[in-house]
């Protein structure tokens, strides 16, 4: 694509301009040409300087998500290193099935700017305004259904990771996919499985956080928060990505060699809750006792009057006793 062509160029001479002459004759276009695409940059949100004898200078990246920015971003092995950016989508999980199905490659990721219907667990709505984080990585590894069940759980681990590596926050998590700041929900992941495990072995992993915008955007913002309302300012949606995607590798690789001991500690951690009374609400039925933890399967482990029990992600929802919320 020529405008990341134009990127790379502007890039590799930040401290000097570059002449639209010279970047039309590297890149065998018009000048009209150039001037046009650098106008589509400046739409996209990267800062480009021009002066009329001398060119054009890229002073700062764009915050948005771009695909040319997110690859420089980069220093996975294999997650997002085949990239699908749509401006809008139903839901990127929808999306990365789709391509799954046709043979998409492991580790290809699929972002959206805006969802339409984005989906969190247990067929609720997820809102997707833009300025979030809404992503989704095709997965084939190499692990038995048993092991892949954890993957949602190396997820929640890399996304508070990468955070705190970031800014320094302290994201809590939620059994068994949500992420909160000070009790309000800030991200939420979805696992699903393409066909039959032993056939396919796919899953599709979906990210969505809440990032660049008030949280007021959202419908429901006493239980919810942004990164923004967190910081204060607005971040690199590019560089987040990234550092995510670094994270959920590292995760991924040593859930393949059967380490999982590491990551549940890492889990328990950052738990929410962790040894105070709770309940499960699994159908009509609710049981009552003390979250202790989860087991090496990555189930939780509830302490109840009648013994120790065990539930999988799939099966309950978890309420704090009190607050009804975590």
């Amino acid at each position: 694509m020529v405008r990341h062509d134009i990127l790379q160029l502007l890039a590799a001479h930040l401290q000097e301009y570059v002449s639209g002459e010279r970047i039309s004759q590297q890149l065998n276009v018009t000048r009209a040409a150039v001037w046009k695409q650098i106008k589509v940059l400046k739409e996209e949100g990267f800062e480009i300087e021009g002066q009329t004898k001398n060119g054009y200078r890229l002073l700062k990246m764009s915050l948005s998500l771009n695909e040319w920015a997110l690859k420089q971003a980069l220093t996975t092995t294999s997650l997002g290193r085949t990239i699908c950016l749509e401006d809008e989508l139903v839901s990127t999980n929808v999306r990365a099935k789709e391509l799954a199905r046709q043979g998409g490659v492991h580790g290809q990721i699929v972002l959206a700017k805006y969802q339409s219907l984005g989906q969190g667990r247990l067929q609720r709505q997820w809102e997707s305004p833009r300025g979030g984080l809404w992503m989704s990585v095709v997965l084939r590894p190499d692990l038995s259904l048993a092991d892949a069940s954890k993957l949602t759980l190396a997820a929640s681990v890399a996304i508070v990771d990468a955070l705190e590596e970031l800014f320094q926050l302290r994201i809590g998590i939620k059994w068994p996919n949500d992420l909160v700041f000070n009790g309000q929900k800030l991200a939420g992941i979805l696992g699903e499985v393409v066909g039959e495990w032993n056939a396919v072995q796919t899953l599709i992993l979906g990210m969505g956080i809440n990032v660049n915008f008030p949280r007021e955007r959202l419908s429901a913002p006493l239980k919810a928060t942004t990164l923004y309302e967190i910081l204060g300012y607005e971040v690199d949606l590019n560089i987040l990505a990234a550092a995510i995607l670094k994270h959920l590798e590292d995760k991924l690789i040593s859930l393949e060699k059967k380490e999982f001991e590491d990551l549940r500690l890492s889990w328990l951690a950052r738990a929410v809750g962790l040894g105070e009374d709770v309940r499960i609400l699994q159908g009509e039925q609710v049981l009552q006792g003390v979250f202790k933890g989860i087991s090496i399967d990555g189930a939780l482990i509830l302490e109840t009057k009648d013994g120790e029990k065990s539930f999988s992600a799939g099966e309950v929802q978890l309420r704090s006793k009190m607050s009804g919320y975590f």
